[in-house]
């Protein structure tokens, strides 16, 4: 195993992929000009001692029983492990930490595990860990591993969180998730205000070198265009803006935006209003934004893939010491393009039509299940129990932010659908860049957003006529064949 002074592996076995990728890369990272934490990694073996102490089994691979989360939440450390954490916990002065998981086989942010943010003290650390181990035995992770492959094992990173004080609140200046080239050429990164930005996040504003190159790299500008384009487009109706700019004037003062921070005096994660006039220091975060170039940012990010020999994918977070920003990853993945090309040419009487496609190949596929609204994920996770190889057809609402306080899609709702059609509804909020944090990709399903400019638009009239009950969910009956390309930016169902 690779050495590292910067990350210190306590333990032994497994430490998981998103682990050892960090172990491997950090100093080229370094190297490159990014910056990244001190990181303390907990390995599989360490948790040998808890699983006993708790008449859970000898070790992760043996744990056994029912009702797994619930008692690894409640169970209790040994002496030596406590000792162990108490002095990770002290090693990191105070600083509020991330707590994130490391599964085998998962080193991108599907969301799938639990990730935890806590004040530096060891009461509140050794509860984040337990919660973020328990995730591991959660329904939805199980299948996912099942249906991905990825085999079993797990170790949880400690690491500080990165960010600033803006008065009550702790975060980054912005951060996000991207792509140093993917199967449709150019990369790009998807960007948020505050916390929240790993690719689990279905907000934030898609940016490409491309795109802000002929803004000299001045985010603030790029926005305010791509605005007053935004408005061009939709002039007999409100425009939304983007994630980040929703005025023509720039960020000012008192402008507000939805974003995700950590409240020390609560110990939590919330999505609340973050302030561009909020002060940390002297400065102001608008100031900051305001004159944030991204040109460099970008060259770094090309240096990536060169250095690597693959396209990689990475979470990132911004901050700013002296005037000058600095970016951090916090996670990095290679990846593989596909680059297949399909024939569309002969695909039969087309029913859908989809783009911002992920997945390539060529699926078959005998019904259609609707998903509209939250009252309809109980009865899919019942026709989930009992049907394989369907399409889903479900409101992109489904998986957003908008519907904070409702349940959402989950891994085990769909775990046995291959094909994922979403309908961008008025509700939806961010874009589809996510594809349900990673999940479908990684188990080799498909994905696309349904295409109304199609030259053969949906047939939703034909498919609802023929729709019947199974259970309480309405699913549409047929032969299909289902061609899909990354690489076309294309999807069609077909009979």
């Amino acid at each position: 195993m690779p050495s590292n002074t910067d990350i210190e592996v306590i333990g032994k076995g497994n430490i998981g992929n998103k682990a050892r990728q960090l172990l491997e890369k950090t100093s080229q990272l370094r190297e490159i000009g990014f910056h990244t934490p001190r990181r303390v990694v907990f390995a599989e073996n360490y948790f040998d001692e808890f699983f006993q102490r708790n008449n859970l089994g000898n070790n992760l691979q043996e744990v056994i029983g029912n009702n797994l989360e619930e008692k690894i939440k409640k169970g209790s450390l040994s002496r030596n492990e406590f000792e162990i954490l108490q002095g990770v916990v002290d090693s990191f002065g105070g600083r509020h930490l991330a707590i994130r998981s490391s599964a085998q086989g998962d080193s991108r942010g599907t969301g799938t595990y639990k990730t935890s943010f806590s004040v530096g003290s060891v009461g509140r650390v050794k509860k984040a860990m337990r919660d973020v181990l328990a995730s591991y035995f959660s329904e939805d992770a199980t299948l996912f591993r099942k249906d991905a492959g990825t085999g079993e094992g797990f170790g949880i990173i400690v690491e500080p969180l990165i960010g600033h004080d803006f008065d009550f609140q702790f975060a980054p200046i912005l951060s996000g998730f991207g792509y140093t080239s993917t199967s449709r050429g150019e990369g790009y990164i998807n960007a948020v205000p505050g916390l929240g930005g790993g690719v689990e996040s279905r907000d934030g504003e898609k940016i490409t070198e491309s795109s802000i190159k002929p803004y000299r790299g001045d985010l603030t500008l790029y926005l305010m265009e791509e605005f007053q384009k935004m408005v061009g487009l939709h002039r007999t109706k409100p425009a939304r803006g983007s994630a980040l700019l929703q005025t023509e004037s720039g960020l000012r003062t008192g402008d507000s935006y939805t974003g995700l921070s950590f409240f020390s005096g609560e110990n939590k994660v919330e999505n609340t209003s973050f302030h561009f006039g909020d002060h940390y220091g002297e400065k102001r975060a608008g100031e900051i934004f305001n004159r944030l170039n991204l040109n460099p940012f970008f060259e770094k990010i090309k240096r990536l893939e060169n250095v690597f020999g693959q396209p990689q994918y990475f979470e990132w977070a911004m901050t700013e010491e002296g005037e000058t920003p600095r970016y951090w990853i916090t996670q990095i993945a290679d990846i593989s393009k596909k680059l297949d090309l399909m024939d569309f040419g002969s695909i039969g009487t087309p029913l859908i039509t989809a783009h911002t496609v992920t997945g390539t190949g060529v699926q078959r596929c005998y019904k259609i299940a609707d998903c509209w609204n939250p009252k309809d994920i109980g009865p899919l996770h019942e026709f989930n129990r009992n049907n394989k190889d369907y399409v889903l057809l479900y409101g992109g609402r489904l998986t957003s932010s908008a519907l904070a306080g409702c349940r959402k899609l989950s891994y085990n709702d769909f775990s046995n659908a291959s094909v994922f059609l979403e309908i961008q509804d008025v509700q939806h909020t961010g874009t589809s860049v996510s594809h349900l944090g990673g999940q479908l990709d990684m188990t080799g399903k498909f994905f696309g957003v349904v295409d109304y400019d199609a030259e053969v638009r949906p047939n939703f009239e034909k498919i609802h006529s023929r729709e019947k009950d199974v259970g309480r969910i309405k699913v549409y009956h047929g032969k299909m064949r289902v061609i899909s390309s990354e690489r076309q930016n294309k999807l069609v169902v077909s009979e």
